[in-house]
């Protein structure tokens, strides 16, 4: 069984060089399979160890074709304006491995983590994209770009409309 985090970890760690040559099996613990690997890198050995993630990740359906656990179907977000939204508490969220995550596939301004899989949100203001356009992405991106594999983070309740909102600010925030 396929989490999204299981999906962003093999993408992270396969298309990187931390984690090259890796396959997905060596990230997946065959005792329990909804638990997820972590890499920890052993000290002057060039090479990884892989630890139990804390989090079983079970309950995040994925967005992949393998994964038979049914999915909402796509949702229209319900934004109301203003937006009203914390931008430090957004980037908390953003940085956060058990809630937002973003940086787990996007580069962020000031981390060292490089996000290899979604676009760079470096400069996001200057896309001039509406809050509403930004909390549909978030709350479910597949409304406007059905094979995304960004998950639904409101649809399925991982963010709340707060956090989501928070977390729109933050964005707009990165000049």
């Amino acid at each position: 069984m396929h989490t999204i985090w299981r999906v962003i970890l093999v993408t992270f760690l396969c298309g990187s060089p931390l984690g090259y040559g890796y396959t997905p099996g060596e990230m997946v613990d065959s005792k329990i399979p909804t638990k997820t690997l972590m890499p920890k890198v052993k000290v002057d050995s060039g090479r990884l160890e892989w630890v139990p993630y804390a989090m079983d990740l079970s309950p995040w359906p994925t967005l992949g074709e393998d994964d038979p656990r049914a999915i909402p179907r796509p949702q229209l977000a319900q934004y109301v304006a203003p937006l009203r939204g914390d931008a430090v508490r957004g980037r908390m969220i953003a940085m956060d491995t058990r809630r937002g995550n973003c940086v787990t596939c996007h580069e962020i301004p000031g981390e060292d983590w490089p996000g290899t899989f979604g676009r760079k949100l470096n400069h996001y203001k200057q896309m001039r994209m509406s809050d509403a356009d930004i909390y549909q992405q978030i709350y479910d991106v597949r409304i406007t770009a059905p094979r995304a594999e960004m998950p639904p983070f409101g649809a399925l309740g991982i963010l709340s409309d707060q956090d989501i909102r928070d977390v729109v600010a933050y964005l707009q925030s990165l000049e």
